[in-house]
């Protein structure tokens, strides 16, 4: 097996097509459909990367990204945002808040699979942390230029 996704979703059809396309390339899928029960399928399935919508019930995708930050068991997954929201706002907010990618849907799950897979390859476990922190401090200085010129 390549690695274990959890994908948090309220939606049972983002899960099963994040499955379908996931699982034949070699990785475990499991879904969660919302934070609280997100948070809790991290500690006992130990995830080797996050998907993870904004809006759902009880504990939204913002919140859930704040508590998987502030646990330092936890703070080095990384987690790609799969959502709906599309505001530029929301997608600064992802990335500045630990998110090493931002998926927006409806999306292609062919770059689904491509982000998953490039992500874990480039993932060195020991060097989590600072691989981590390097991507999202790129990804913020991509967003700032693409921000600034679309102005």
């Amino acid at each position: 097996m390549k690695g274990t996704i959890l994908i948090v979703d309220d939606e049972p059809g983002v899960v099963e097509i994040a499955q379908v396309n996931l699982e034949p390339e070699g990785y475990t899928v499991i879904g969660a459909s919302d934070g609280l029960e997100g948070l809790a399928k991290i500690r006992s399935a130990k995830p080797d990367l996050v998907l993870l919508d904004i809006m759902m019930p009880q504990m939204d995708g913002w919140e859930m990204l704040q508590c998987m930050e502030a646990d330092p068991e936890m703070a080095g997954i990384p987690v790609i945002m799969l959502t709906a929201k599309t505001q530029n706002e929301d997608i600064l907010r992802g990335l500045e808040g630990g998110a090493v990618e931002y998926i927006t849907k409806p999306f292609y799950p062919e770059n689904l699979v491509a982000s998953v897979r490039i992500i874990l390859e480039a993932f060195e476990p020991r060097l989590r942390q600072g691989w981590r922190e390097n991507l999202i401090a790129r990804r913020k200085r991509l967003m700032a230029i693409r921000w600034t010129k679309s102005k």
